[in-house]
């Protein structure tokens, strides 16, 4: 596990230091500025998940670590347009090219669609410059994982977040994570995934359930692939569930995530 975490840090700080020499902080800064966007709010996902029937955050990805494209060519935009026409709660891009495929861009093309729903920013984040880009794309709320940051910067970055109207997503893994919680997010994520295998478990959200505070919105990532796993860990608790490789896998995504909601909510 530890070897992947040292890649996935190596690889971001690589990234960075590339996006600082083309957009260099003080130009990042001036651009929100002269856009207006440290005084815009978007859209709450805390607010949508709490009065949701389904709590489905439906992701835009294109690829999944360890594994070949899902999706290689799907339009940020048209999709984005179909999560939002058929019930999605809310949208998660991940924007980490390496592992997911992703971009910032993709934000700025669903809001540039005019796509009014709550967006996740998922990415490695380590750095404050990051909850910049987030801002920059358009995001509503970002994650902010325990597994890549000291709890001392991840409570740094919970007190920028505030001040850049963004809501924070913790993502934890176990339970070994859990003091993280004090650094007080506006919602908690389990993800599914074993760092060791990539693999997905959705008995990692079902044994951690009990334990996450009762007051705390949380949600399920990862390997939630039917209605029945959903009401599973909606019963247990989890008011939210990103739903990815299901729907992107999809002919036509806008149906399938239809089908989904019926079947969730019956």
């Amino acid at each position: 596990m530890r070897d992947i975490l040292e890649e996935i840090v190596a690889n971001k700080q690589a990234e960075l230091e590339l996006w600082k020499q083309y957009i260099p902080m003080k130009r990042l800064y001036a651009l929100l500025e002269s856009k207006g966007s440290f005084d815009t709010q978007t859209p709450s996902m805390k607010a949508a998940l709490m009065q949701s029937n389904s709590g489905i955050i439906a992701e835009f990805v294109r690829k999944q670590p360890g594994k070949e494209w899902i999706n290689k060519a799907a339009k940020p935009r048209d999709i984005a347009l179909a999560f939002e026409a058929n019930g999605a709660t809310g949208i998660s891009f991940p924007t980490d090219f390496k592992y997911f495929g992703g971009y910032d861009e993709y934000i700025q093309e669903a809001r540039a669609a005019h796509v009014t729903l709550p967006i996740l920013y998922r990415n490695y984040i380590i750095d404050d410059y990051q909850l910049f880009q987030a801002k920059h794309a358009g995001a509503s709320a970002v994650t902010l994982n325990a597994a890549l940051l000291p709890i001392e910067v991840c409570q740094s970055f919970t007190s920028l977040c505030a001040q850049l109207h963004l809501e924070i997503v913790l993502e934890i893994h176990d339970e070994s994570e859990l003091e993280y919680l004090n650094c007080n997010p506006d919602m908690c994520l389990v993800n599914n995934r074993k760092f060791a295998t990539l693999e997905m478990d959705t008995n990692i959200s079902l044994q951690l359930a009990e334990k996450l505070p009762t007051d705390l919105l949380t949600i399920s990532a990862g390997g939630i692939t039917d209605a029945a796993i959903a009401n599973q860990l909606r019963s247990v608790g989890y008011q939210g569930c990103i739903v990815d490789t299901y729907l992107m896998e999809s002919e036509e995504v806008g149906t399938a995530l239809q089908q989904l909601l019926t079947q969730i909510n019956n």
